[in-house]
């Protein structure tokens, strides 16, 4: 019993006022807002790995529902986030393929445009030979440009 004197000297005096009929309800009010509130720990909580231990241990309700909400709120933030993402990669990928198809198409006009020019050539050099050959008949329909600079406006074109 004398080494528990120390003891009771201090917390005697505290144990009587707990138990007291003002005490008990300020110890039952503080029990509750210590539940609820917990200790405010500050910046403790910001250190690495004992920050978040520490608030484990003291955080109180409305602590450990702050967090629950951040945590769910950051999820519903993400899953946005990857729906935007996902949307934004179809309609890239819509405006590519449409991009692809205009690109094709002009490639393929072009390759019938060069066989068109082509066959086109081929009837002028045929229509010349012809001309060359008669004399007489290319009286009136005789080209009024030279070939050469035929040739090279022909060429400015393409």
């Amino acid at each position: 019993m004398i080494a528990l004197a120390p003891f009771l000297a201090i917390f005697g005096p505290i144990w009587t006022f707990a138990t007291s009929r003002v005490g008990l309800p300020l110890v039952v009010a503080g029990g509750i807002v210590f539940t609820y509130e917990g200790v405010p720990i500050g910046p403790l909580r910001y250190i690495p790995y004992a920050g978040p231990a520490l608030a484990s241990l003291v955080d109180g309700r409305v602590d450990r529902q702050y967090a629950a909400g951040q945590l769910n709120e950051r999820l519903v933030w993400q899953e946005q986030q990857r729906k935007a993402l996902a949307a934004q990669t179809a309609k890239a990928a819509a405006e590519q393929a449409e991009l692809d198809a205009i690109s094709q198409n002009y490639f393929d006009k072009r390759v019938l445009d060069k066989v068109a020019i082509a066959s086109l050539e081929d009837a002028l050099k045929a229509e010349k030979e012809k001309t060359d050959a008669d004399p007489k008949g290319a009286g009136a329909c005789r080209v009024a440009i030279p070939g050469r600079v035929s040739t090279q406006l022909d060429a400015v074109g393409r």
